[in-house]
C-alpha cells in the first residue's frame, strides 16, 4: 500500500514540475521560475537516515572544478502549493532541505537559474558539461567534498522521469536548470537539463 502511495505521489510530482514551469517560465526579463514539483514524500524518514550517515552538514557552495566558478548555496522548502522553491537571481543555488545531505544515501536536489534578467549564471554551465567532470561541495561545517558528473539528460519539460525527483532513490546529487529553446507562446524554456552526481 505504501509502494503505490509512494508510486502516486512520485507521478503527481513529474506531471505537476511539467505543468508548473508552462505556467510560470520566465519571460523575456527572465522573471522568477518556482522550480520542481508537488509534495515529495516521507520527508521525516529522510531527516531519520540523516542521523546514521556520516555528512551531517547542510551544503553552502558548489563549485565547478573545470571553470572555477563557484555558487552559493541556500536551503529551500516548498511553496503553497507543494513545490521546491528557487531563490531569485544568480547569486545562489536552492538545495531542497528535505532531500538528503548531498553524499549520503538518497536522491540531494540542487537547483539553480539558468539565467536572469538576460544574464546567464553559472547553471547554464550543465548545457556543456561532461560525464566525468569534479564538482566540489562545501559544507557548512567546512568540509569539501568531491563529486562526479555520472550522466546528464536532457528531457522536454512534459517528460521528466520520475525517479528524477525521488528523494529516497539512489546515492546521488541532482542538478537541475532549464534549458532548450525559449517560446514564449508555449510558456518558456521547453527543456530540462539534469546532471547526476556521485561521491569520489
Amino acid at each position: 500500500m505504501k509502494k503505490r502511495m509512494l508510486l502516486a505521489l512520485i507521478c503527481m510530482l513529474v506531471l505537476g514540475m511539467g505543468y508548473y514551469f508552462q505556467q510560470h517560465s520566465p519571460s523575456r526579463t527572465f522573471q522568477q521560475p518556482v522550480m520542481v514539483t508537488p509534495t515529495i514524500p516521507d520527508q521525516q524518514a529522510a531527516k531519520e537516515q540523516r542521523e546514521i550517515h556520516n555528512i551531517t552538514s547542510s551544503p553552502v557552495k558548489l563549485e565547478f572544478q573545470r571553470t572555477q566558478v563557484t555558487v552559493n548555496i541556500l536551503p529551500v522548502g516548498l511553496d503553497s502549493t507543494g513545490r521546491m522553491r528557487v531563490k531569485d537571481g544568480l547569486e545562489v543555488a536552492s538545495w531542497y532541505k528535505e532531500s538528503e545531505f548531498p553524499g549520503n544515501p538518497g536522491n540531494s536536489l540542487i537547483a539553480g537559474h539558468r539565467d536572469w534578467k538576460g544574464k546567464l549564471g553559472p547553471f547554464q554551465y550543465l548545457e556543456n558539461i561532461q560525464k566525468g567532470e569534479h564538482i566540489l561541495i562545501q559544507y557548512e561545517n567546512k568540509e569539501i567534498r568531491t563529486f562526479q558528473v555520472i550522466e546528464k539528460q536532457v528531457y522536454h519539460a512534459d517528460e521528466v522521469p520520475a525517479s528524477v525527483m525521488n528523494i529516497q532513490e539512489g546515492t546521488r546529487v541532482t542538478l537541475i536548470t532549464c534549458t532548450g529553446k525559449f517560446i514564449r507562446e508555449k510558456g518558456g524554456y521547453q527543456e530540462r537539463v539534469i546532471v547526476t552526481l556521485q561521491l569520489v
